[in-house]
């Protein structure tokens, strides 16, 4: 009889597998539809994607009511089905795969929480969703590299676009087939999951509102400066190449402080290491500001630096929201909570153009800083549960 698995284990292979297969479409996806010239296609199935991925609060329920396990297996059967149909490029097919794609991919990156959730208690929840994380960063890195690496070796353009776009719904679905025939997780040691009393509608009224509104300052803040830091690098004397060295490093930095975290844990005051590590990420990145066309090697230095406490601050938030969030319902809420983040994502991408126009990157990333360091305080602020307890009974 086969012994059980870690949950770290279980939950760190499929995100890298998972995270392999995203991140290596969506490097070849645009090209292969500029090779085919049908970039309109490609930005209408995109859009179609992100507004089905939108609605991850109704994915999110269903994850409640058929399992997180079941929701990731579903969502990520779906995705690869989805990305696989990204090598027709006429619009039909563009927005119905996109379509599949974005509900799948929502469904289950949703559907993890619940799962997690029932498998653990407050204590064991921190080491696994920094498993997770460090899977995601590890898959991010593997699947850019290995779409490089296709590109590269293909006899022609043609062939590597369409090789990438079709190996990486193959290591989507290696990710399921990790999940359906690995044996049964156990816990970190097993779990005695708390029980919850059961909220009532005002309590998940007054949580969901506020996450929400940190998930829409979240969202704002990261689209003004993670699509514009190519251009501000170049711009600050980086050469292109130099660009991805560092962006690489960042990836390295990341990848190194989460595995960290995945040892050790955030259980202890989580509330106030994200605080710290939140409230940095944002001094840090009002001085990526200041020194914006000043020195190229000091922008680089602090954005590496700022990454590795990004990973912090991502880490202790999401074992906040755990805390805070009845486990009978964080299907729901963790995704009211992501589409709250894709709605201040949106603002921001629509408002970033603006804003370097009018102010230019000095001024965009300052504004970045100063949201980032607003979030800070009103996470903790918002979410402590003498606080929760306290806006209910109003």
């Amino acid at each position: 009889m086969r012994q059980p698995l870690d949950l770290r284990v279980q939950l760190g292979v499929f995100s890298v597998l998972f995270a392999s297969g995203m991140w290596m479409s969506k490097i070849a996806q645009p090209l292969h539809f500029a090779r085919a010239d049908a970039l309109v296609a490609f930005g209408v199935g995109y859009a179609v994607m992100a507004v089905v991925g939108g609605f991850a609060f109704a994915w999110g329920a269903v994850a409640d009511r058929i399992g997180g396990l079941n929701a990731v297996r579903l969502g990520a059967g779906a995705y690869a089905v989805g990305i696989a149909g990204r090598i027709f490029t006429d619009v039909g097919p563009s927005v119905a795969f996109s379509a599949l794609a974005g509900a799948g991919a929502s469904m289950a990156l949703v559907g993890i929480r619940p799962w997690i959730r029932s498998r653990l208690s407050d204590s064991e929840i921190p080491r696994v969703v920094g498993a997770r994380n460090l899977g995601n960063q590890i898959g991010v890195f593997a699947g850019t590299l290995g779409a490089a690496g296709i590109f590269a070796f293909a006899p022609h353009g043609d062939s590597g676009t369409r090789g990438a776009l079709l190996i990486a719904p193959l290591l989507v679905v290696a990710g399921v087939v990790w999940l359906t025939s690995a044996a049964p997780t156990r816990a970190l040691p097993p779990a005695v999951v708390e029980a919850d009393a059961p909220p009532s509608r005002q309590q998940y009224q007054v949580l969901s509102a506020k996450l929400a509104v940190i998930g829409v300052l979240s969202g704002f803040y990261v689209s003004l400066v993670t699509p514009y830091l190519p251009v501000i690098l170049v711009r600050s004397g980086l050469p292109e190449a130099g660009v991805a060295v560092l962006v690489a490093a960042m990836s390295a930095a990341q990848i190194g402080v989460t595995a960290v975290l995945t040892h050790r844990g955030t259980r202890e005051r989580p509330f106030g290491l994200f605080l710290v590590a939140e409230a940095t990420t944002g001094v840090l990145t009002l001085a990526v500001g200041l020194a914006i066309g000043f020195s190229v090697v000091v922008v680089a230095v602090l954005l590496v630096l700022r990454a590795g406490f990004v990973a912090v601050a991502i880490t202790a938030e999401e074992t906040v929201q755990y805390a805070v969030i009845p486990a009978n319902a964080v299907g729901l809420v963790f995704g009211i909570s992501q589409t709250a983040f894709l709605i201040g994502d949106a603002l921001g991408g629509a408002a970033g153009g603006t804003l370097w126009a009018v102010i230019g990157p000095t001024g965009l990333v300052t504004i970045a800083g100063l949201a980032t360091l607003l979030n800070a305080v009103l996470l903790p602020t918002l979410l402590r549960p003498r606080t929760l307890v306290a806006s209910v009974a109003h």
